[in-house]
């Protein structure tokens, strides 16, 4: 679609898809020379797309720019989920990502305009399939040097932070700048212990099918039992959440687009700990940590955390990305705080009470988490009123103590679910994108 091209606006024709095929050619070449992470790959977001985003009825939508050369210069990997009679515009992969951003060609200046016309040409050309409203969460201001352009937009601070930090090629020299020697002399009673309570210890990855099954297994069971324990509903005993995570972690032809670690103790997989690396960054997604309380005493996270750091060096990574949340584990590691951003952008009427709406209750969750005590309290009530109403109880859990098989998850059918084969901010405005209804029309 031909946008205009006035001036000297960085594009001169905005395309819209609603499949991948469709955009997989920009997509492929704007990856290879966009600053993104993992979470904007395909690699990552095909296999979200075909499960947890199918599962959920979310329909994808590409937005990209073209400079007068033909040559994508920009690509939003978006898509659209119906609330009610609302349509929202959301980065794909949601909630299995740390963060999001648009994929762009470096080298491109960008202004607010620039990006309020291209949305807007790009709902124009969608006409009534147009989201309502664009719900952009959790954005860096900047990604290796490069600054995110959708920053340019009214926005706000997400009440999420990552945390991060620069890797040394020699791991005991970065552990050492990192941890106490009484950190580390503990780190290694724990260890010691462990070794004692189950047998040698040992850091593992999914780089053969067997340790691939043998980790994903304990994972979805680990992180099953501990929701479960929480009281908190178990996402990881849905089929599509299982099948999503089993496609990335499992090598296929070539290895596995997710790295699966786990920390074993006489052959029992007592943590796991998924993340990727692209363009020598890793980026930590997930864990999971064995709840027995003999093994909980021993902190085998911890132990996985600083046997991973310590093998990321001596691949020669150069970032170490924690994800988000500031448990003490990650500050001990990581010095390096990414601000993120929230942006509501309202595109029709209804959409702008949903904006209201989500940009307080953002700025109401940012403030809990910003008050510890306070944040720890609401999620106790959260989990008091799941458990009062029968959350949380989507499992039978039987928990077998035993080091060949330390868990084995059932659901209330009988089935065995795990088996593997189975900037400063600025304020926000409620300006939105005006016109549109006027364009439609």
């Amino acid at each position: 679609m031909d946008s205009g091209a006035i001036g000297s606006r960085p594009f001169a024709a905005v395309e819209v898809f609603r499949d991948v095929a469709a955009v997989h050619d920009i997509w492929e070449e704007l990856e290879t020379a966009a600053p993104v992470s993992i979470y904007q790959t395909r690699a990552f977001l095909i296999p979200w797309i075909e499960t947890l985003g199918t599962a959920q009825k979310i329909a994808p939508l590409f937005i990209a720019a073209k400079d007068r050369d033909g040559r994508p210069v920009l690509l939003l990997c978006l898509g659209i989920k119906t609330a009610g009679p609302l349509r929202i515009g959301r980065f794909l992969g949601e909630k299995a990502t740390n963060f999001d951003m648009p994929l762009c060609r470096p080298g491109v200046v960008w202004t607010r305009a620039d990006i309020e016309e291209l949305l807007r040409a790009a709902a124009a050309k969608l006409g009534g399939a147009a989201p309502d409203v664009f719900a952009l969460r959790d954005q860096p201001f900047e990604w290796s040097g490069f600054c995110n352009p959708l920053a340019l937009l009214p926005h706000q601070p997400s009440p999420h932070v990552v945390l991060s930090t620069r890797l040394e090629s020699d791991s005991g020299k970065f552990l050492a700048s990192k941890l106490s020697g009484n950190a580390r002399r503990q780190l290694r009673v724990k260890e010691a212990r462990l070794a004692e309570l189950l047998g040698p210890v040992e850091l593992i990855a999914n780089d053969t099918p067997a340790r691939a099954d043998a980790i994903l297994t304990a994972f979805f069971a680990q992180r099953i039992v501990r929701f479960h324990d929480h009281d908190i509903d178990a996402d990881f005993s849905d089929p599509a959440m299982q099948t999503f995570w089993t496609r990335l972690g499992r090598p296929a032809a070539t290895a596995a687009a997710v790295e699966f670690y786990a920390l074993t103790a006489g052959g029992r997989i007592v943590a796991t700990i998924a993340g990727a690396t692209h363009a020598g960054c890793f980026s930590f997604a997930v864990n999971s940590i064995d709840t027995d309380p003999e093994i909980a005493r021993t902190s085998p996270g911890v132990l996985l955390i600083n046997k991973l750091i310590a093998s990321q060096c001596q691949k020669g990574v150069a970032q170490f990305d924690c994800g988000p949340g500031e448990e003490r584990y990650k500050l001990q590691y990581c010095d390096r705080r990414i601000e993120l951003f929230d942006v509501f952008l309202p595109v029709r009427l209804r959409g702008h009470l949903f904006a209201a709406l989500r940009t307080e209750g953002s700025r109401l969750k940012r403030a809990l988490k910003r008050n510890p005590r306070l944040f720890e309290t609401m999620r106790r009530l959260k989990r008091k009123f799941w458990a009062s109403v029968g959350g949380g109880q989507n499992a039978e859990v039987l928990k077998h103590r035993t080091r060949d098989q330390p868990f084995s998850v059932v659901d209330r059918r009988g089935r065995a679910d795990m088996q593997p084969d189975a900037v400063e901010p600025q304020a926000v405005q409620a300006s939105g994108l005006g016109g549109l209804e006027e364009i439609r029309q």
